[in-house]
């Protein structure tokens, strides 16, 4: 037994020195230099706690919610949990970790709610992105494009009425607090969540150090303006999904009280001894979890 081990770490060794004296490495992937390349012009990336921020700024504007609504709305997400708890498991440790799985409940609420206002945002980007290519391959000057947009857009609109957008926020970040481009063209891309602006974004970094990629935002706008016609089916796969999950969530947790009156001795089995509990508190995160992941996979295809 002990000589097939040591034959077993020989050639280990043995195959460990060929990968070094030849230079492989089999866990590295081949690396894309286009969009190394890209990555290394687009350097002023946010950070994650700036990103966290801009996408609570743009529920919040989507959905016409303040903070403090906000907040209450989880305070009483949290305090509801807490009592389910109770009531379905009589257990203070398990209320606690239900009323902490329900925390992220209006996040959920505001996420399915701003589908709406989503849409009715999307319906006019492509024109303004449309408006501001055209501007900008006449002008070379990203700045000036948007600045155009936003004064024709206001013109006629009185002060006291304009709902300020992300353009509007972009081009008086760039003049009065960053002046840095690249980073302001990343907050706009992350306030707008639609997968074709963002590329449309990025491209327009390239464009600032490269004018002669001004002509490659035309077939960006091209292809967002033929998965439109996609995006009414995913809404009303949306609908279904959440549908069908919340009645599966409620299916499963509903047999837990029909057990409490039906066979008191299983319900006590499972609320009050540790193995009965650590099964209920998987059920938990597992509802969790797969909230996200219903969340992510029901984002309009644009998203």
């Amino acid at each position: 037994m002990s000589i097939q081990i040591s034959l077993i770490l020989v050639f280990a060794l043995i195959s460990v020195s060929l990968f070094l004296l030849l230079g492989l490495n089999p866990f590295t992937t081949e690396q894309n230099l286009l969009k190394k390349r890209r990555l290394y012009l687009t350097g002023a990336k946010l950070k994650i706690a700036e990103r966290i921020a801009i996408r609570f700024q743009t529920l919040f504007r989507q959905t016409g919610c303040t903070q403090k609504k906000y907040l209450v709305m989880t305070g009483a997400s949290v305090a509801g949990g807490f009592l389910a708890g109770l009531m379905l498991f009589n257990s203070v440790e398990l209320a606690v970790v239900m009323s902490v799985c329900l925390t992220p409940a209006p996040f959920f609420y505001l996420t399915v709610k701003s589908a709406t206002a989503a849409r009715e945002e999307i319906e006019g980007l492509e024109n303004t992105m449309s408006i501001i290519t055209n501007a900008y391959a006449g002008c070379d000057d990203i700045i000036k494009a948007v600045e155009t947009y936003v004064e024709e857009k206001n013109r006629y609109i009185p002060a006291h009425l304009r709902s300020p957008t992300a353009f509007d926020e972009f081009v008086s970040e760039i003049k009065l607090i960053n002046p840095n481009v690249e980073h302001g063209l990343y907050r706009l891309a992350a306030k707008i969540k639609n997968r074709y602006f963002a590329e449309w974004a990025k491209m327009l970094i390239l464009c600032y150090h490269d004018r002669r990629l001004k002509f490659a935002l035309f077939p960006i706008i091209k292809a967002m303006n033929d998965a439109k016609s996609m995006q009414i089916e995913s809404d009303g796969m949306m609908v279904r999904v959440w549908r069908d999950y919340l009645m599966t969530a409620g299916l499963m947790f509903s047999v837990i009280p029909m057990m409490r009156f039906s066979n008191a001795e299983w319900f006590s089995i499972l609320t009050q001894t540790t193995i009965g509990k650590l099964l209920i508190v998987i059920m938990l995160l597992t509802a969790l979890a797969t909230a996200f992941y219903v969340m992510k996979i029901t984002k309009p295809v644009n998203r």
